[in-house]
């Protein structure tokens, strides 16, 4: 038997002939229950990008005109644009060729969703050059605050992580956002820092999230007198830190609000929910007690 015969590329030609039916079609047929394949190596993919033949067949979501060159991929189960494949293979570097990737699922001619390790990538097969980081949470379609930094959506997943990831994840971000503004006096922590601030609120962890933040975007504040050239460039960072916390602590007390009033203002034992994100309590909580029983197995 030839090697992959029995893809879902291979199923969906082998229909199309027998029933005349469209290969999009044919493929999203061939294609259910597909998820969870072998993994393969990112050398096997790229290998199958470079020496397959060009796929031929009519795109269903573009005009030919437009149509992204595509070969068809055994591995991937149906026809992938070249460039898009070599474009993960670049956000994959890091992990060197012999990393393995797996296909999570696949919608026809339009995405693919791979894994690799923890990470994972949403291909969108009707353009070139289309890769986009998901959320790390498997089947889920939303991408990441901030890929590998914060590699959680907002929306759903990240209020979800405890308070050690929360705060390695702010101390990383905030030494990103200090990388790019060069100097420490001009960096913030941007709306990303928001995002980790609403989760930390969520977990009653808003201290230590706040802390790691600042330190990562401004550096160790026992060490501002020695890193400064003159007390006016001191003054400056200590005063940017000052602001920097005040708005982050503001967004904390938004953010508590928000859940306070889709908790219609109660904790579930009925009590009113009251407290500052400062006194590290999950924000729908009204006392460090009821956040242990909630923490507690039942």
């Amino acid at each position: 038997m030839p090697r992959h015969q029995n893809t879902a590329a291979q199923r969906a030609r082998e229909a199309q002939r027998r029933s005349g039916s469209k290969y999009t079609a044919a493929l999203r047929e061939a294609d259910r229950g597909r998820a969870g394949t072998a993994a393969f190596s990112l050398r096997e993919l790229l290998a199958e990008c470079t020496t397959c033949p060009e796929w031929n067949g009519e795109h269903p979501e573009v005009d030919a005109e437009w149509a992204p060159r595509m070969f068809d991929s055994a591995l991937l189960g149906g026809p992938v644009p070249h460039s898009t494949v070599l474009l993960l293979a670049g956000e994959l570097a890091g992990d060197g060729l012999t990393a393995a990737v797996r296909m999570e699922s696949r919608d026809a001619v339009r995405t693919v969703v791979l894994a690799c390790a923890a990470r994972r990538f949403e291909l969108v097969l009707s353009q070139d050059n289309l890769v986009y980081e998901l959320c790390r949470v498997p089947g889920c379609g939303r991408q990441p605050v901030a890929a590998s930094l914060i590699p959680y959506c907002a929306e759903a997943h990240l209020t979800a992580r405890s308070g050690e990831e929360l705060a390695e994840m702010a101390w990383r971000w905030g030494n990103w956002r200090r990388d790019l503004a060069r100097k420490p006096k001009a960096a913030d922590t941007g709306d990303e820092g928001d995002a980790l601030i609403a989760a930390a609120v969520a977990q009653g962890v808003f201290s230590a999230v706040v802390e790691q933040l600042l330190d990562g975007c401004f550096g160790d504040p026992g060490l501002i007198d020695e890193v400064c050239v003159t007390s006016e460039d001191a003054m400056t960072l200590r005063h940017a830190i000052d602001r920097e916390r005040l708005l982050l602590t503001n967004r904390a007390r938004a953010a508590a609000t928000r859940i306070r009033v889709l908790r219609g203002g109660r904790c579930d034992c009925g009590g009113r929910l009251l407290l500052a994100p400062e006194a590290d309590v999950p924000a729908r909580s009204c006392s460090a007690r009821c956040a242990r029983a909630e923490r507690q197995p039942a």
